[in-house]
């Protein structure tokens, strides 16, 4: 078993790559404790490629729930594995490809809700001043879920 983050996003489409953005921040956090990061982007097939049965998953990505801007929400994979309704722009992609290969992981979904979804290389100036309290409290998230989950 490896605990993984996994990254997905259109950093084209501005809000959208916000979990790029955010994976690219927390790379180096991540590779000291010896957690895999992967920067799937749109690439679901290389995404389900790297995922072994038995793994944990963090999924950073993009989610439009009528939140506020750069609220995150936190989504155990379970409750989503063999039922196909997510909240994520990319997750349900994922998940139907974790589905699809019988791959049994557990996890979670961590969305942060954007701005909006447009052409562009940057992310809306709203969810930029928000990205370094999103970085941390993603962090926080991941510190939090591995030791409670003994990762």
């Amino acid at each position: 078993m490896a605990v993984k983050v996994i990254s997905i996003g259109n950093i084209l489409m501005g809000d959208d790559g916000v979990g790029i953005r955010v994976g690219e921040r927390i790379k180096d956090y991540l590779e000291d404790r010896n957690i895999e990061f992967i920067t799937g982007e749109t690439d679901f097939q290389y995404c389900a490629s790297k995922i072994q049965p038995g793994d944990f998953l963090f999924i950073l990505d993009a989610a439009i729930t009528g939140r506020e801007p750069g609220d995150i929400t936190v989504i155990p994979i379970e409750n989503y594995i063999y039922k196909g309704n997510l909240y994520s722009q990319h997750g349900c992609s994922l998940i139907t490809l974790i589905n699809l290969y019988k791959k049994e992981v557990k996890g979670y979904i961590i969305a942060i809700e954007v701005e909006e979804i447009k052409f562009s290389l940057e992310l809306s100036s709203l969810l930029q001043s928000k990205l370094n309290n999103i970085t941390k409290e993603i962090i926080e998230i991941i510190k939090e879920v591995s030791k409670c989950n003994n990762l």
